[in-house]
């Protein structure tokens, strides 16, 4: 009788360990509505196929009607590039912009559907200023459906 109550309680401590035990990394950000959007490594094949193979300085899964991207620039790593896979039927508008001097980057949209790459050194030949920045991502009030990816590197030709 002992030893089955030992093996009966072994087994709950295991069940508690892999039940409390973090399964990847998962990131919490909220939206302009309030709501938790999820933050992920990897959302599913599909987008998996699509992930940039430098470090990221943030991955953002676009759910719902305002969701934000909110990352950091230093200055030794200041180039910067964006990219939106927009896999939703609605057009997605977004814009950058420097929290420290309030400053908006560049506003631009994506076509439903389609992929969106930006690289800093394109208008900024010196990197955007080191700082806080936000992407506030619209859809004129529909849900929509993707992923944004942000990469930061210390050379123009780090970002690929």
């Amino acid at each position: 009788m002992k030893f089955s109550k030992l093996i009966f309680l072994l087994l709950i401590l295991l069940f508690c360990i892999s039940a409390c035990s973090p399964q990847g990394s998962i990131h919490q950000l909220s939206n302009a509505n309030n709501k938790s959007v999820t933050d992920k490594k990897v959302v599913n094949q599909e987008m998996k196929d699509h992930q940039p193979s430098i470090p990221l300085s943030f991955e953002t899964v676009l759910v719902g009607k305002n969701p934000t991207s909110n990352f950091l620039i230093d200055a030794e790593h200041n180039y910067f590039q964006l990219k939106i896979i927009n896999k939703s039927k609605v057009l997605i508008t977004f814009n950058l912009v420097n929290n420290e001097n309030g400053k908006e980057v560049f506003t631009d949209q994506v076509k439903p559907n389609k992929v969106f790459t930006w690289n800093s050194n394109t208008a900024y030949l010196k990197g955007l200023d080191s700082g806080k920045y936000t992407i506030q991502y619209r859809s004129n009030g529909s849900n929509m459906n993707g992923i944004a990816y942000g990469q930061l590197s210390s050379t123009p030709e780090g970002l690929h």
